[in-house]
């Protein structure tokens, strides 16, 4: 997709909603986010904590580096297949854990290629390439620590944040993304 270039003169970042900010003692509702932020657990509503907020995050900083929505759509199934698409698999652990079982057969997502719906996510969500070898230092983010901690699907999103964000300070990567 064509997009105007554009160029970020202050990186700070800001805090933008408190709307649905809850301790951890408290009582955490089912969905949360804006959708085409939403993190794969918060869909499957198997709960969700800090990392769900660094997908979201990582969603849009992508938004405001490409231009346009990573996930652009308002259905479920959709937005899933979406992921799988672009970041692989979903985890088989979250697909045994759900309860929405009506968006897998076999454990895997059902999800028909052949539809027009499957035909969209299929034009206009690219897998990413992963190319080992030497990151170069200004692709390397440099507060990533916590990704040993969070899902492979959570890392993917951090990771493809980093690749567009690159930073001048070091630190933990191991892969460079591509978009292919």
């Amino acid at each position: 997709q064509k997009r105007d270039e554009r160029s970020i003169k202050n990186t700070g970042i800001r805090v933008v909603d408190f709307g649905s900010a809850t301790f951890d003692h408290e009582h955490h509702s089912t969905i949360v986010s804006t959708r085409h932020y939403r993190a794969p657990e918060v869909i499957l509503e198997l709960g969700w904590t800090q990392p769900c907020d660094v997908w979201s995050v990582g969603c849009i900083i992508f938004e405001y580096y490409m231009g346009f929505t990573l996930f652009q759509t308002h259905d479920n199934r959709e937005h899933l297949a979406m992921m799988e698409r672009i970041l692989g698999p979903i985890p088989s652990r979250m697909i045994r854990k759900t309860r929405k079982q009506k968006y897998f057969y076999h454990g895997h997502l059902d999800w028909d290629e052949n539809t027009s719906a499957g035909r969209y996510v299929r034009e206009n969500c690219k897998p990413l390439r992963v190319s080992r070898g030497p990151v170069p230092a200004s692709h390397r983010p440099d507060q990533v620590g916590f990704l040993q901690e969070t899902s492979i699907m959570h890392r993917n999103v951090i990771e493809i944040t980093c690749f567009f964000f690159p930073s001048n300070h070091g630190g933990l990567s191991s892969h460079r993304l591509n978009h292919s």
